[in-house]
C-alpha cells in the first residue's frame, strides 16, 4: 500500500508538472497570436472612387495583376509582324506549268486536227478536251475564247506564244511577288508583251495566260506567325504588385484601376477570409514550438527540471514580445528612426544570465520574426517588415553574445555599448545597402535611438536581474559574485566569530572551484557554497578545532555523545541560518549535506573506548542527506581533505598526495556518491586537482636558523 501510494503521489506530481507546462506554452502561444493579430485583420482603406486619396496606400502582399498581364500580352502579339516565305523556285514551277498547257493543246490539236479552218463545234470541242485535260490545275479558268485561239493558232504562232509565256513568267516572278503586288506585276508583264509578232486573239490569250501563271512567289506564313505571336506573349513577364508598392499616392485622384488593384490585393475584401487566420495560426505555433523543444533541451542538458525556469523563460519571452508591440506604436509620433530605440537586446541578455546562451540566442531569433510581423502591421507596408526584424536580430544576437555569463554588474555597461555599436553598425549597413540617400536628420536619428537602445537594453536587464533572482529564488553568476563579497553580512560574522572556520572555507573554496571548473562543474556557485558551508559552526565555533586558538579544547571535559550531537548539529544550523538570510537553495542544500552520511571516527573510537557495550556505528554517522550535485560532491571532498592536511605535522607532498587518495577511497568506498551524477572520471580528475593544489600551498619552504649571526665588514 505504502508503494502504491508513493506511486500516485509521483504520477499526481508527474501530472501536474506537465499540465502546468502545457499551460505555459498555451499562454505563449495565445499572446503572440494576440499581438500578431493585426497582421491579418482586414485592412479596408477609405477610398472611393473619383475622389481625392488623403494618403498613401500600400499593398500588404505581392500579387500578380492579371488583367494588366493579359493587356500587355495582346499589346505584344500586336505589334510582333506577321511572317512571309519566299519560294524561289516557284517561278520555274509556274514555267513548268504553262508549258503543260502548250503539251496539251498540242496533243489535242493534233488528235482533233483543228486548223484555222475548223468549224466551230469541232474547235469547241477540243475546248472541251483541253479544260478536261486541265481540270485538276487551276488553269483551267482560262477562258475559252484564249483556248480557240491557241487552238487556231499555227505551231510557228503557238511557239512564240509559249515562248513569250515562259520568259514573262520567269522575268515577272525573278523577285519577290506578294499578293499585295500580284496585281501590279500581273499587269506590268501583259503590258510588256510585243504587238508585232502576235495578232490580238493571240495577244488576248497570252494575256489571260499571264494573268493567270503569274502568282505570288512571297506568301503568308501562318504557322510561323502563329509561333512567332506565341512566343512573344510568353516572353511577356507577369505584372506584379510588390509588397509595399504605393498603388495609391497621396493626393491623387481614386481611379478605377487603383480600384481594381486594390481589390486584388485584398484591401477592398467586403467578406471574411478565413485563410490568413490560418497562416498566422501556423506561424505561432511554429514559434511555440521551437519555444518548447528549446525549453525542453534546456531542461535537459541544465538538469532543471523545475517549472521555475520555464515560468522565467516564459515571462522573458513574452516581455519581449510585448515590448516589441509596444514599442511599433511610436511609429504614431512621426519621429523618424524612433521605433528603433526598442531595448530588444534586454531579452536576451536575461535569458543569458538566467538560463543559457544558446536559449538567448533561439529567443533573439524568434523575437526578431514576430517583430517583422508586428512592425510590418504598424507600417502597413506588407505583413513582414524584413529591415526591422535584421536590426531586431543583430541587436539580439549582441546582447546574447558579448555578455560574458560570469560579469558583474558594473561590466554590464560595456556590453550595453557594444550592443549600442552593434545597432549603429547594422542601422547604417543597412541604408546603405538599400542606397537610402544619407542625410542628418534621415541618417542621424536613427543612428542615435539605436544607439540608446543597447543602454536602454542594459538599464532594463540591470533592474530586472534581482526581480527575478528574489522572486524565483535563482542564483545567477552575478548573484553569486555578489554573496562572494566579503563584507556579506554572513561573511562578516564567520570572519568575526570563527576566524579559523573562515579561514578554512576560504582554503576550500580554492580547492573547490579549481576542481570544479576542471570536470566542468559551476566552479563560481562551488567557490561561493565553499565560503558559506561552514556557517552554522558560528553557534558554537569553540567546539571545533581550527576555533581553539588558546589550546582549549572543550570536548575533553564532555561525552562523546554529547560532542557528537554538537558536531552533527553544525551542517543543519547552518542551513537554517542560511535560510533566515534567504540566501539561494543551492548553497543552503550544499552547506546540509557536504557531511552526507559520513563517520565520525574520533568520537566513535572515544566512544568505544569508553563504553563496555559495542558501540553502533549508525550513532555515529551523520544523518544526511548525501550529496546530489557535482559541486556538492567536490566540497564534501574539499573539505574533508583540507582539514586533514591542516592537521598533518610537517606536510610533504608524498604525505599530502597518500592523503588525499585514502580520503578519496574512503568516501568512494563508504557510498557518499552514490546520489551524484559524477563519473569515476571525473572523480579521479578531482583528486589530481586538489592534490596540484594543495601541493602548491604546502610547498617545501627554507628552514631559517634562529640565531643568524652577521659578520660585520669593515670598511676599507
Amino acid at each position: 500500500m505504502a508503494k502504491t501510494g508513493l506511486f500516485v503521489t509521483k504520477f499526481k506530481k508527474v501530472g501536474t508538472g506537465l499540465l502546468a507546462g502545457w499551460g505555459f506554452y498555451l499562454l505563449v502561444g495565445v499572446v503572440l497570436y494576440a499581438l500578431m493579430i493585426g497582421s491579418v485583420l482586414p485592412k479596408n482603406p477609405d477610398v472611393h472612387l473619383h475622389e481625392i486619396a488623403s494618403s498613401d496606400i500600400q499593398s500588404p502582399i505581392d500579387a500578380v495583376d492579371a488583367q494588366a498581364t493579359e493587356m500587355k500580352k495582346q499589346q505584344a502579339i500586336g505589334s510582333t509582324p506577321s511572317a512571309y516565305v519566299y519560294n524561289k523556285n516557284l517561278a520555274l514551277i509556274q514555267v513548268e506549268k504553262a508549258g503543260d498547257l502548250f503539251d496539251t493543246i498540242i496533243s489535242v490539236r493534233q488528235k482533233q486536227k483543228i486548223t484555222d479552218a475548223s468549224p466551230a463545234g469541232d474547235v469547241n470541242a477540243a475546248v472541251a478536251q483541253v479544260k478536261k485535260g486541265l481540270s485538276q490545275a487551276p488553269e483551267s479558268s482560262l477562258p475559252d475564247s484564249a483556248l480557240s485561239s491557241l487552238l487556231r493558232a499555227s505551231d510557228h504562232e503557238l511557239q512564240i506564244v509559249e515562248d513569250i509565256t515562259s520568259t514573262g513568267i520567269y522575268e515577272a516572278m525573278s523577285n519577290k511577288v506578294g499578293w499585295n503586288d500580284l496585281q501590279r506585276v500581273q499587269e506590268k508583264a501583259v503590258s510588256s508583251l510585243p504587238s508585232s509578232v502576235l495578232n490580238d486573239p493571240l495577244r488576248t490569250a497570252l494575256s489571260s495566260i499571264l494573268r493567270n501563271y503569274i502568282t505570288a512567289n512571297y506568301t503568308f506564313d501562318a504557322t510561323t506567325t502563329r509561333q512567332n505571336k506565341q512566343e512573344a506573349a510568353n516572353s511577356v513577364d507577369n505584372v506584379m504588385i510588390h509588397q509595399g508598392e504605393v498603388i495609391v499616392h497621396k493626393g491623387e485622384l481614386v481611379t478605377s484601376d487603383m480600384i481594381r488593384q486594390l481589390k486584388l490585393v485584398g484591401l477592398m475584401d467586403e467578406h471574411f477570409n478565413i485563410i490568413p487566420f490560418i497562416g498566422l495560426l501556423l506561424f505561432t505555433g511554429f514559434i511555440t514550438i521551437t519555444f518548447a523543444l528549446e525549453y525542453r533541451r534546456f531542461r535537459q542538458l541544465q538538469k532543471k527540471d523545475s517549472l521555475k525556469y520555464l515560468a522565467i523563460y516564459t515571462i522573458i519571452f513574452v516581455g519581449g514580445a510585448i515590448l516589441i508591440r509596444i514599442c511599433s506604436y511610436l511609429y504614431l509620433a512621426n519621429v523618424t528612426g524612433l521605433t528603433y530605440v526598442i531595448p530588444i537586446a534586454v531579452a536576451p541578455m536575461l535569458i543569458r544570465m538566467l538560463l543559457c546562451e544558446r536559449t538567448a540566442i533561439v529567443t533573439g531569433v524568434l523575437l526578431s520574426l514576430i517583430g517583422s510581423v508586428i512592425y510590418g502591421i504598424s507600417t502597413k507596408a506588407a505583413i513582414f517588415d524584413a529591415p526591422t526584424a535584421i536590426y531586431l536580430l543583430f541587436s539580439s544576437f549582441a546582447g546574447a553574445l558579448l555578455l560574458n555569463r560570469r560579469q558583474a554588474r558594473p561590466k554590464i555597461v560595456l556590453t550595453g555599448g557594444l550592443v549600442a555599436m552593434v545597432n549603429i553598425l547594422v542601422l547604417l549597413a543597412l541604408m546603405l545597402f538599400q542606397n537610402q540617400p544619407l542625410s542628418l536628420i534621415d541618417t542621424g536619428l536613427p543612428l542615435i535611438f539605436g544607439f540608446l537602445s543597447g543602454f536602454i537594453s542594459v538599464i532594463l536587464a540591470n533592474g530586472l536581474m534581482p526581480l527575478f533572482e528574489t522572486t524565483f529564488q535563482i542564483l545567477s553568476p552575478i548573484r553569486l559574485i555578489e554573496l562572494s563579497n566579503p563584507n556579506q553580512p554572513l561573511l562578516r560574522k564567520i570572519l568575526l566569530e570563527a576566524p579559523g572556520t573562515y579561514h578554512h572555507s576560504v582554503m576550500v573554496a580554492n580547492l573547490a572551484e579549481r576542481a570544479c571548473e576542471a570536470i566542468g562543474a559551476n566552479g563560481l556557485l562551488a567557490r561561493v557554497a565553499a565560503y558559506y558551508h561552514d556557517i552554522g559552526k558560528t553557534r558554537r565555533p569553540r567546539f571545533f578545532v581550527e576555533n581553539q586558538l588558546d589550546g582549549v579544547n572543550p570536548h575533553e571535559k564532555i561525552s562523546p555523545q554529547l560532542s557528537r550531537t554538537i558536531i552533527f548539529a553544525h551542517p543543519y544550523d547552518g542551513a537554517d541560518i542560511l535560510r533566515q538570510y534567504h540566501m539561494p537553495p543551492e548553497i543552503v542544500d550544499i552547506a546540509e549535506r557536504h557531511h552526507g552520511t559520513t563517520l565520525l571516527k574520533y568520537f566513535y573510537v572515544k566512544a568505544q573506548e569508553l563504553s563496555d557495550q559495542p558501540v553502533p556505528e549508525s550513532e555515529f554517522r551523520y544523518p544526511g542527506p548525501k550529496v546530489h550535485t557535482k559541486e556538492g560532491a567536490v566540497i564534501e571532498l574539499s573539505d574533508s581533505i583540507e582539514a586533514a592536511v591542516r592537521s598533518m605535522k610537517k606536510p610533504t607532498p608524498v604525505k599530502v598526495q597518500n592523503l588525499v587518495s585514502s580520503i578519496f577511497n574512503d568516501r568512494l568506498g563508504d557510498g557518499q556518491f552514490d546520489d551524484c551524477d559524477i563519473t569515476l572520471k571525473e572523480l579521479k580528475i578531482v583528486e589530481k586537482s586538489i592534490d596540484e593544489t594543495l601541493r602548491g600551498v604546502y610547498h617545501s619552504r627554507i628552514e631559517y636558523p634562529t640565531d643568524m649571526k652577521v659578520k660585520k665588514v669593515s670598511a676599507k
